[in-house]
């Protein structure tokens, strides 16, 4: 397949990816040591002779290099066993200068002339952009660190749920030529507040974010201290540029003062993760969203807000003190969907002359938590539940969504009629109850690293009704 530019592999078939197989996806093309050192690594030939060495060589440089790799869930020891034989065969210096010849010719007595053979520098990959490594968790940190850092054109990066650590973090923050786009480093374990803070103020490989996912929940909290975080959202310059589209900062200590003072505004950020904060008030997130964010389409709140929680706060055992999922879908309506999703209130006893204002933001889909999905019923009005066939739910504003207009290209438009047919596929999505296919949903947790396809698998999440997903460039 000399053509192949994008690789994916799964958790179901990590089993089948050898040594020989990782040779043929990464020594495609010419992988460089360097002006006019050797294009292949150690450990490349064959064991037929140096004929055949060159044959295999000039087969694969005839090959594409790989533009875009996705190993997410690879853990078996297959897998492990061959990139660790991957990594130390092709991308691991040798120890050290070491004897060409041997100091004496045996028979004759003879001295021979001594040559050092000099330390060979690693191969890299400059033409691999794309990089998902989610999930695969068995990979050691000394195997990983080179593995990551033999690709200098990277753009798209996906470490989540690895056993990334801040060296790593550090060396590749040391990069000359990375630029990363996008960058997720959700529950990554190992990860200090103090690393991922250095990593996104002081480095450049993060300077052009536009989509960076530090996602935790209540098992995996995020590793970001309050006092770090507001640094982060003050100095890093993918915040301060404001070119951020996606961003989630679920389990992130976000409070009201810091995300209304310390953040500066978003104008261009489509899809904002706030989940897992279980104090942040509602009131706050709405302000925000229409002070700072209101391009803001998809918004998750899955356990945050107290306004939300249906009464089960942590800690809160007295029953009579506790709230209903009524409660909270009055307060999800009153604090956020009327005040960000209805249009001003006007009059006038004459015929308008302009068109009618538009509502303060662009918000038309919400993840919640099951027990209030559960509360919401059949919804109000346009707004439906759109269940996930992984367990996920939205709510979601069937009469909103981005059309072609006829000269002003795609518009999002907040009046689709019962009979427009996004709105009915919107609504036999939320009929289905959650059987539908595995990429149906909002806001994804996984990088796309194709960039042409968007569905993947329940991890991605797409975007119905728009052209767009997270990392998809589409």
């Amino acid at each position: 397949m000399p053509h192949l530019t994008a690789f994916g592999a799964t958790e179901y078939m990590d089993g089948a990816l050898t040594l020989p197989v990782l040779d043929e996806l990464f020594l495609r093309g010419a992988p460089s040591r360097g002006r006019g050192r050797p294009s292949r690594g150690r450990g490349s030939a064959v064991m037929d002779g140096p004929d055949a060495e060159e044959e295999e060589r000039e087969r694969r440089r005839e090959c594409r290099d790989l533009e875009a790799v996705d190993l997410t869930g690879c853990v078996s020891a297959v897998f492990v066993n061959a990139l660790t034989e991957f990594v130390n065969a092709h991308l691991l210096p040798t120890a050290g200068m070491g004897l060409s010849d041997v100091d004496r010719d045996s028979g004759s007595g003879s001295r021979r002339s001594i040559t050092m053979r000099p330390l060979e520098e690693p191969m890299i990959f400059p033409g691999l952009q794309r990089l998902g490594m989610r999930g695969v968790k068995s990979i050691a940190s000394r195997i990983m660190s080179p593995f990551l850092l033999a690709f200098p054109s990277l753009t798209h990066l996906d470490l989540s749920g690895t056993r990334v650590t801040p060296d790593i973090l550090q060396a590749l923050g040391e990069s000359q030529t990375v630029r990363l786009q996008s960058l997720a480093l959700a529950r990554c374990i190992k990860l200090t507040s103090a690393s991922i803070k250095t990593f996104l103020i002081d480095t450049p490989v993060t300077s052009q974010l536009k989509e960076l996912n530090l996602y935790g929940d209540m098992t995996f909290t995020s590793p970001l201290t309050e006092r770090d975080l507001r640094d982060i959202l003050t100095l890093a310059p993918c915040f301060v540029s404001g070119n951020l589209l996606y961003l989630d900062l679920s389990s992130a200590p976000l409070t009201k003062d810091v995300l209304l003072t310390a953040c500066r505004p978003q104008l261009k950020l489509r899809s904002l993760g706030l989940s897992h904060i279980p104090s942040l008030e509602l009131k706050a997130v709405s302000e925000f969203v229409e002070s700072k964010a209101p391009n803001v389409e998809v918004l998750t709140l899955v356990g945050t807000s107290p306004e939300l929680d249906c009464g089960l706060r942590a800690g809160n055992t007295d029953i009579n003190s506790r709230g209903s999922p009524r409660n909270s879908s009055i307060s999800l309506h009153t604090q956020l969907i009327r005040p960000l999703c209805t249009p001003p209130f006007s009059f006038s006893l004459t015929a308008p002359t302009s068109p009618p204002a538009a509502p303060p933001s662009r918000l038309r889909v919400i993840e919640l938590s099951t027990m209030l999905l559960g509360g919401l019923g059949a919804g109000a009005g346009a707004w439906r539940i759109v269940r996930s066939k992984g367990g996920r739910g939205w709510y979601v504003d069937t009469a909103s969504g981005w059309v072609a207009q006829s000269g002003e290209g795609s518009v999002l438009r907040r009046d689709l009629g019962p009979t427009h047919p996004l709105r009915l596929e919107l609504e036999k999505l939320a009929d289905a109850n959650g059987n539908v296919s595995s990429g149906i949903g909002w806001h994804a947790r996984k990088m796309e690293v194709r960039e042409c396809l968007l569905v993947v698998d329940s991890n991605l999440i797409l975007d119905i009704g728009s052209t767009w997903s997270w990392n998809a460039g589409t």
